[in-house]
């Protein structure tokens, strides 16, 4: 049987601290197999081992990674942005067609096939910074798929993907594996409804790697659907609440197509409301308006007041934005020097006083103080992202997909630091997200964008609704 074969593979990004630790796994090719693990356990580290880019773009490494010859291989990265060259998704695709030297003729097909696979015929010719995280996290899917690789390596493709296009996607990849033999290796925390797609998972802990028997991985991933329960229950707003911001015959239009129809909408002050909806229905447009970083048509109020008569400097030190892509909000410096930066010049006294590595074992990370932002998983940079922002001590803070990447263990331990901050700190939050778990009674109010409109929920909430 043709395998990838990882003997004896240390990795580490800094020397004296492995992420991988004698790790020896024989991957067989042709299957799809799964990646699991807390954050920062290494499963990024190995898919880019696989893909070749470690140690040629950095880190110490020792052992080997061997594979068949002749494989093409493709990678999705968790930050999609990171792998455009061109302005569309369809520009983007006929570049990376061109690039293989599929013949001029064939083109226009792959890049139809390849738009229809991840369902964004709609948007081929639109502007790619105009797209959501979602919309993202799809062509750069596309482009992989596009490639017609013989391996593909997806890191947490679903990370800003509402669920009714995570189980889309996911049937799609199924079909192409079990079609076109394609060995597919995904990279996730979130292993709820995997079972029909991975034969295999591979489990890290403490720095190793083992790929588990076809029984203990379909035991493993039943277990996941057992204790997914993306359910939320809400009330809605009272008449007499307290707004924080009031939306005025707000609106926006992208591209001659309607994102939000005109609204009036009032956020609560000092409420935790949540903010989900289809991916691209324009949830990220309606926090960078509140944040003044997109044009609108309507009238926005912070506080009473029309946002665009309000000074900047003062505006932003009252409203922050927990954007979507971590890259956008670090300075290109160490943990800690993060870190002592916010609490410095931060406004949240609960931080006040703490060490960063004290700050750090508040969401179950290590002293990774020494280490710089950028070499960091996915995951661990979006905790030291949440916890930057929250030192920052906003009166409003918003949120844009702040839990992506983060295990279960890793999103309760924010969560809980996020709560007691509160207690001391109060805050208003509207946070956008996808996934809904262990969100029941952290938030107070949810709200839909859907079909243009904005609308309080009460009751029950199941996002596969969407």
């Amino acid at each position: 049987m043709e395998q990838i074969i990882i003997q004896d593979l240390t990795f580490a990004y800094q020397k004296g601290q492995p992420i991988l630790n004698d790790v020896s796994l024989e991957l067989p090719l042709h299957k799809s197999i799964l990646l699991s693990g807390p954050i920062g356990c290494g499963k990024t580290t190995l898919l880019k081992l696989i893909a070749r880019l470690l140690p040629k773009y950095g880190g110490d490494c020792s052992g080997k990674v061997n594979l068949p010859q002749g494989q093409r291989i493709g990678m999705l990265f968790q930050d999609p942005t990171m792998q455009f060259t061109m302005d569309t998704p369809r520009h983007e695709l006929e570049f990376t067609l061109g690039n293989l030297q599929v013949p001029h003729k064939e083109i226009s097909n792959q890049v139809t096939t390849a738009l229809n696979f991840v369902n964004l015929q709609e948007v081929a010719n639109q502007k790619l910074t105009t797209l959501s995280g979602g919309q993202l996290q799809r062509v750069a899917l596309a482009v992989t798929i596009a490639m017609k690789a013989d391996i593909i390596l997806l890191d947490e493709p679903f990370s800003n993907i509402d669920e009714g296009n995570r189980q889309f996607i996911l049937q799609k990849l199924t079909k192409l594996q079990k079609k076109n033999g394609t060995t597919i290796i995904i990279s996730d925390h979130d292993l709820h409804n995997y079972q029909d797609f991975s034969q295999l998972v591979v489990q890290f802990h403490n720095q190793k790697a083992e790929l588990l028997s076809p029984q203990d991985s379909q035991q493993l991933l039943k277990s996941a659907n057992r204790t997914h329960a993306n359910r939320i229950t809400t009330s809605v707003p009272e008449a007499s609440a307290q707004p924080i911001v009031e939306l005025k015959d707000y609106s926006v239009i992208r591209n001659r197509n309607t994102l939000i129809g005109p609204t009036d909408l009032d956020f609560i002050l000092n409420k935790v409301t949540l903010l989900t909806g289809p991916s691209g229905a324009g949830k990220s447009t309606l926090l960078k308006s509140i944040a003044k970083l997109t044009h609108y048509s309507g009238k926005i109020t912070y506080a009473g007041r029309n946002i665009q008569k309000t000074f900047p400097g003062k505006y932003y030190s009252q409203v922050g934005l927990v954007f979507q892509e971590t890259n956008q909000q670090f300075l290109n410096v160490t943990v800690g020097e993060e870190l002592s930066l916010s609490t410095e010049n931060g406004q949240n006294p609960f931080f006040k006083g703490k060490t960063p590595q004290a700050i750090l074992s508040m969401v179950g990370l290590p002293d990774i103080s020494n280490r710089v932002v950028y070499s960091l998983s996915g995951g661990q940079r979006k905790l030291i992202q949440n916890l930057v922002m929250l030192m920052m001590g906003h009166k409003l803070l918003l949120m844009d997909e702040p839990f992506t990447g983060l295990d279960h263990k890793s999103l309760q331990k924010l969560l809980t630091v996020i709560k007691q901050s509160r207690q001391q700190f109060p805050q208003t939050l509207l946070i956008v997200s996808h996934q809904l778990d262990y969100l029941n009674g952290f938030i107070d109010y949810h709200l839909v964008l859907n079909h243009h409109q904005l609308s309080y929920q009460g009751g029950l909430h199941d996002e596969s609704q969407h």
